[in-house]
């Protein structure tokens, strides 16, 4: 229905609105009802400060009121709140001075001492008093918020902070922001020696003992977590969880190469976590590479496939790691005997072949060889042990090839076992014990050559139980192995 003047009654009640203390709140994104406890809140810290003297509140009903048409003043304790809470003076949140003409020190029952919580409320009545050129009170419509659950303005910036965006003087709180957000304790170099250490580590891997590197890993790695806990900038933080996660990596690698299996889940979680937390998919990929890898030892092929499958899902495509595992899901199905499934996935391993290099070292690093490798396991599983032969024939005269920088001891090592394998499932086990002493002569025997050199020996004992070479080759391998 339209009034006289040709207003309608829907925009007369909107103009009748505090539209200052409205705006106030919706810049803060809070319900009416959050608003009125987020005062509650601020009063509670003021008194406990001694700013108020008195405990006070604000309930939902009486800030409806407040952005209803031509507040009055509230008593002096509330406009202290309100007034460090907005940082402003109450005229500019829309309070208009002299419009009570009540009794400004009537109080409500609900003030008085020894309510509940020794809580006191303010005056629901402040504001419903009579205001000139009004017949009735109009309180302002409750809200419906935003779902989201959001924090309290006091939890996020305090309540004087908020002076920057309702003050048009708001420079130097404006300034303060971008200084506590540039605040750190932690040096650039601090988090450039923890990259370096990690594409050291990465790179010297093959030359070290797993026993040595241990210790020089975990210093590093604790040194990453001390970093997080000092004051740092969020992008150094982001760099810190990507560094903290890649040496978790490392020492994953090294648990699995000293047969601590028990240690190797607990890790590539926690790489995991931390490569989450930076926004570095590759951090996670390459959690699930080493999880994969000592799945596959440890005699669990359907945690490899799923490890593999894990972490191509997240792999960045144009990484390292997605042809690491590119190539791990393919000896998935084949440790699984799945023959289509291994050779759709060994085909797609291939692929990548013409764009990798030949030779590769490290724990980062990608090359032919290893896929070639990898074939020689996966056809010994399948059965195929002839095609086995010629695939581990192959890497190994590759491995033996490899320039200085490139030698890679554990894999040549295995590739050498998984041909004493298809050589004795073929009837020749006096050339596999050749080939499988040459395997275990090298400088590096690490877990998983002790894993595959143990399978060896049940699978000689098992077909030539009566040849007194095979069953000193296993007496060799518990000695060893003990």
């Amino acid at each position: 229905m339209t009034q006289g003047n040709g207003i309608s009654g829907g925009e007369q009640v909107a103009r009748q609105q505090n539209e200052q203390l409205r705006s106030a709140r919706k810049l803060l994104n809070r319900t009416q009802e959050e608003m009125a406890s987020d005062l509650t809140t601020f009063a509670e810290q003021l008194h406990a400060e001694g700013v108020l003297g008195e405990r006070i509140g604000v309930s939902p009903r009486q800030y409806r009121k407040w952005e209803g048409p031509l507040p009055a003043f509230p008593r002096p304790p509330t406009r202290i709140v309100l007034e460090k809470f907005f940082g402003v003076p109450l005229g500019e949140l829309g309070f208009v001075r002299g419009a009570s003409t009540g009794d400004r020190q009537r109080r409500d029952p609900e003030e008085t001492a020894g309510g509940v919580a020794d809580r006191v409320r303010l005056d629901e009545r402040e504001g419903s008093q009579d205001v000139p050129h009004a017949t009735t009170t109009a309180v302002a419509p409750p809200e419906a918020g935003d779902p989201t659950n959001r924090r309290s303005l006091v939890a996020l910036v305090g309540g004087a902070a908020l002076s920057a965006l309702v003050s048009a003087d708001s420079v130097e709180a404006i300034r303060a922001y971008t200084s506590r957000t540039a605040a750190t304790d932690v040096t650039n170099a601090s988090v450039e020696e923890l990259e370096l250490a990690v594409h050291q580590l990465g790179a010297t891997y093959p030359a070290h003992s797993p026993s040595e590197l241990w210790s020089i890993t975990g210093r590093h790695r604790e040194r990453a977590a001390q970093l997080l806990e000092t004051r740092h900038t969020l992008l150094q933080g982001r760099q810190l969880a990507h560094q903290a996660g890649m040496l978790s990596v490392v020492l994953a690698w090294l648990a699995h190469d000293l047969g601590r299996a028990d240690l190797v889940g607990p890790l590539c979680d926690d790489a995991w976590e931390h490569g989450h937390q930076a926004d570095s998919p590759e951090v996670c990929a390459w959690a699930e590479d080493v999880r994969c890898t000592d799945a596959f030892y440890s005699g669990r092929p359907l945690d490899a496939l799923t490890a593999a499958t894990r972490g191509l899902a997240v792999a960045p495509r144009n990484g390292n790691a997605v042809v690491r595992l590119s190539a791990q899901l393919a000896r998935a199905q084949a440790r699984l005997g799945n023959k289509e499934a291994f050779a759709e996935t060994a085909r797609r391993a291939h692929g990548y072949r013409e764009h990798i290099p030949l030779h590769g070292a490290g724990l980062w690093s990608v090359d032919a060889v290893r896929i070639y490798s990898y074939d020689a396991s996966s056809y010994g599983w399948l059965g195929e042990h002839h095609r086995a032969r010629h695939a581990a024939e192959h890497a190994i005269e590759l491995y033996e090839a490899a320039p200085e920088p490139n030698k890679a001891p554990t894999r040549l090592a295995i590739a050498r076992l998984d041909l004493a394998l298809s050589q004795a499932a073929l009837g020749d086990p006096d050339a596999a014990l050749v080939v499988a002493h040459q395997a275990l002569d090298g400088d590096r025997i690490v877990q998983s050559i002790h894993d595959r050199a143990r399978q060896l020996g049940k699978s000689l004992v098992s077909a030539y139980p009566a040849l007194p070479s095979v069953r000193d080759f296993g007496e060799e391998i518990r000695a060893l192995t003990t």
